[in-house]
């Protein structure tokens, strides 16, 4: 291990330091902030606090949960997004509300002078500027004890958590000639801090991702473009809003204003234009090797991967109320600047476009997620956690539920307290938390849907009612957030309680029915019923029936789907039970997996290097099979036997 070598004196202690602003940092800071703990977090600049990198929005398909599991236990994205929102959608309207995901776009300044203003509000939080160097490390203890940046300013804390985004290394490409060292366009890259990670021992790996180009807004021609409107009018991602009442349309306490995203189409001539320069790519022409995620490609990897594809959907999206600048979605590329111009100058609408930015790749440093604890502290040294994609991952949504996590668990550490392990029954954030540190990565890691066994019982509407008991039992909640959750909580169970007690009559039920194409009711039926019908909405009913007016909407939304899908949960719930007993039976460090001749050699081999925590843990490694964990069951109460037979010698 390398520890600082410094004559600088300690300016401040604090209980725990956050290395970054990003999304993950933003998040990390909170929640050690709320778990009581004294935090810096320390950022290159503070004007950059909460920075949207790469597109202007929060959310979508799982992503859109993690939010909402994220504000469940007391984060500040959620928050952020509703006092910076321009427009709402609900993505999967058509597969059923059981997995809807809520997306939204953002004004970009407006976002980041929100997520300022809400860490500010944290007493124990303290903002500073400064670019960190390296760590101090305490090298006979074997954990960290502070850090020092460039400026010469030295730390003290007992918990570091690193969420460096793309800073480490970090290298922009425009082109095959043009190479810029940075971490994000206009700001530079963490050198020294890499060097001595790498120096720890620890295994690094790169990864690239891209951006496209911005346009003026001015220079579009509107009237060729699709215009996309918001879904809905009003939509709060954060339970920390909760009214007594539904709010009213057109509200706007929070959401400052709807406006419109674009769409047209990369056709032929673009096609033809990027398959010509393509050697000009820094990815196509040689200039980058490491590999980029395979669901937000460029569009260079889109015109070699999908020849045969007619034309290629891009959105124009708003950067903000006081900008007329537009983000192009879809055109991500590492193009020269000048084959990018002629690209956009090929799409329908933007034939007179005026480039603001030309879009870029980076390349970046993360480390194996392996090398983790479930805690996200690395195994190597005590004290030290990563959250962001310093472990592999990609979006703003994954970066801030493994902030969380880490900040959460930071501040435990401090006060020596057992780490809070999110499980896959119940939560995104488990499930990437897990499969990040179980199996680690090969592409930059994106959260989907078919990535959790329990995406029906784990949705966006219900993250506040399956994860803010444990947030309160944490501490994470002020008084008045406590009675949030209780007037939340009450008005699902009211809802519930109204749905199977109390009946509607023909003459309410019948025109709702009519709308849904769904068979009239004859005699008054109690709301369950009739809830659990498609295209049926147990809001609409209540309101029909003028029942229920004082409770919330989103409380109905979770109630209905309770009601829609019960069986389905509650076999969920059943293979749920499972895991959680699989859970419980814990793994310790120290367990010689070498030695057990049961298990296969690859079994072995795998279970030596993760070493899970718990059963289930060990079950979802690569390459350990049923046989294996039977035989490790076997090994491990064998091993207890022994070590209480020698205890009563």
């Amino acid at each position: 291990m390398t520890s600082a070598r410094s004559s600088s004196s300690v300016e401040a202690t604090f209980d725990v330091i956050v290395v970054g602003a990003g999304h993950a940092g933003t998040e990390a800071a909170v929640a050690a902030a709320r778990c009581g703990a004294s935090v810096a977090i320390v950022t290159s600049a503070l004007e950059t606090i909460g920075q949207m990198s790469c597109n202007p929005a929060i959310g979508g398909v799982a992503k859109g949960t993690v939010v909402r599991e994220v504000d469940a236990l007391g984060g500040i994205m959620g928050r952020a997004t509703d006092l910076a929102s321009l427009q709402f959608r609900m993505l999967n309207r058509s597969k059923g509300p059981a997995v809807w995901a809520p997306r939204a776009q953002c004004d970009r300044g407006l976002y980041r002078r929100a997520v300022r203003t809400l860490l500010e509000q944290h007493a124990s939080l303290r903002t500073i500027q400064g670019t960190v160097a390296r760590l101090v490390i305490d090298e006979v203890a074997g954990r960290v004890r502070g850090v020092e940046t460039l400026e010469g300013r030295r730390f003290a804390a007992s918990a570091v958590v690193i969420t460096t985004g793309t800073f480490l290394r970090g290298r922009i490409h425009i082109g095959t000639e043009t190479k810029i060292a940075g971490g994000r366009a206009g700001e530079s890259s963490a050198t020294h801090l890499a060097e001595q990670l790498e120096q720890i021992g620890l295994v690094v790996e790169r990864f690239k991702t891209g951006t496209p180009p911005r346009i003026d807004g001015r220079t579009v021609n509107f009237e060729q473009l699709e215009r996309q409107d918001s879904e809905i009018d009003s939509f709060d991602y954060s339970w920390s809003h909760f009214w007594p009442t539904p709010r009213r349309e057109g509200d706007r306490t929070r959401h400052p204003s709807h406006v419109p995203c674009w769409i047209t189409f990369l056709g032929e001539t673009g096609k033809q234009i990027i398959q010509e320069n393509i050697g000009r790519s820094a990815m196509y022409g040689g200039a980058i090797a490491s590999r980029g995620p395979r669901y937000c490609p460029s569009v260079e990897d889109k015109i070699v991967k999908f020849p045969n594809a007619e034309r290629h959907q891009i959105f124009l999206e708003p950067e903000g109320l006081d900008t007329t600048e537009l983000y192009v979605n879809g055109l991500s590329t590492s193009l020269p600047a000048t084959v990018q111009l002629e690209v956009l100058r090929s799409v329908p609408g933007l034939e007179q476009a005026a480039m603001t930015r030309a879009g870029y790749a980076i390349e970046y440093d993360y480390y194996t997620p392996t090398q983790l604890n479930a805690s996200l502290e690395v195994k190597a040294l005590g004290g030290l956690f990563f959250a962001g994609q310093i472990n592999g991952t990609t979006g703003y949504e994954e970066a801030a539920g493994q902030g969380v996590v880490a900040g959460l668990n930071a501040a435990r550490r401090v006060r020596g307290e057992a780490p809070v392990i999110l499980g896959r029954e119940t939560s995104y954030i488990g499930v990437l938390v897990d499969d990040l540190v179980t199996r680690g990565v090969d592409e930059p890691y994106r959260l989907f849907t078919s990535r959790s066994e329990f995406r029906l019982s784990v949705r966006q509407d219900n993250a506040l009612r399956r994860l803010g008991s444990l947030a309160d039992e944490l501490g994470l909640y002020s008084a008045d957030e406590r009675a949030i959750l209780g007037r939340r909580f009450g008005d699902e169970d009211a809802a519930l309680r109204l749905a199977n007690t109390v009946s509607i009559r023909p003459a309410q039920a019948n025109p709702i029915l009519e709308q849904a194409d769904s068979a009239p009711i004859e005699h008054a039926v109690r709301f369950a019923e009739v809830a659990r019908r498609q295209n049926v909405s147990l809001f609409d009913l209540f309101a029909a029936a003028d029942v229920g007016a004082e409770l919330h909407r989103d409380a109905l939304i979770t109630a209905e789907l309770e009601l829609k899908y019960a069986g389905y949960f509650e076999r969920e719930r059943d293979q749920a039970s499972k895991m959680k007993r699989m859970g419980q039976f814990a793994l310790d460090d120290s367990v010689p997996y070498a030695e057990f001749q049961s298990l296969s050699f690859e079994s072995r081999q795998k279970l030596a290097q993760i070493r899970p925590s718990t059963l289930a843990q060990a079950a979802r490694i690569p390459g350990v099979s049923p046989t294996d964990l039977q035989n490790l069951i076997l090994e491990i109460e064998k091993r207890r036997r022994r070590a209480v037979e020698r205890a009563e010698v």
